[in-house]
């Protein structure tokens, strides 16, 4: 048992539930499915993550799958679910819809032709995107929310170039943990004004 793993991953799933309890699930409907295929699927990661590192390798395949569903289908929902929240307008059903098959293409694509440039480039992809859209939401005025999504971006950006920045000790995977754990929260603190 890697206890300092079970843990962070346990920290990182809390956070997870708590920021879909408490900001998304009382969004409107095409947003709250946005966020949650980024934040669920990473929650979902993280509770496979901490049985795996509590002694049970067999829930390991699975806690790769929600990662991966989290860093490609979640990227495309993330940046969506973004664009929405930045602009006030709530997405169509068949925008938000578009969006998610877009997202699983992208990653059947990626899990059963092996083009794995998918899997790297699309993190990239929606972070730039999402900071972008910050961007947007400062010229509108929306200065708290596009704080809280920066804020979001870098956690998720320290954590996604962890090893470069702070080795490849193990204790890289729980630091990886924690910046994400904040990453969520951020994202929930930018939705915490249409939750009140």
């Amino acid at each position: 048992m890697q206890i300092n793993h079970v843990i962070s991953d346990l920290i990182l799933a809390a956070s997870g539930l708590y920021v879909f309890f408490v900001y998304l699930s009382k969004l409107n409907l095409t947003s709250t499915v946005l966020w949650e295929s980024f934040v669920l699927s990473v929650t979902a990661a993280a509770i496979f993550g901490a049985i795996t590192f509590a002694g049970y390798p067999d829930s390991n395949p699975i806690s790769l799958f929600f990662q991966k569903l989290a860093t490609i289908t979640g990227g495309v929902g993330l940046v969506g679910a973004t664009f929405a929240l930045i602009s006030g307008k709530d997405l169509s059903k068949t925008v938000c819809y578009s969006l998610l098959t877009l997202g699983f293409l992208l990653y059947l694509l990626s899990e059963a032709f092996g083009i794995l440039i998918i899997g790297k480039l699309t993190p990239i992809i929606a972070m730039s995107l999402v900071v972008v859209l910050a961007l947007w939401g400062f010229i509108k005025g929306n200065s708290r929310v596009s704080i809280w999504l920066l804020l979001g971006v870098i956690f998720f950006a320290l954590g996604t170039f962890r090893q470069q920045i702070f080795g490849k000790e193990e204790i890289t995977i729980d630091i990886f943990h924690y910046l994400t754990a904040a990453g969520i929260l951020s994202l929930g603190m930018a939705n915490s004004k249409n939750t009140a």
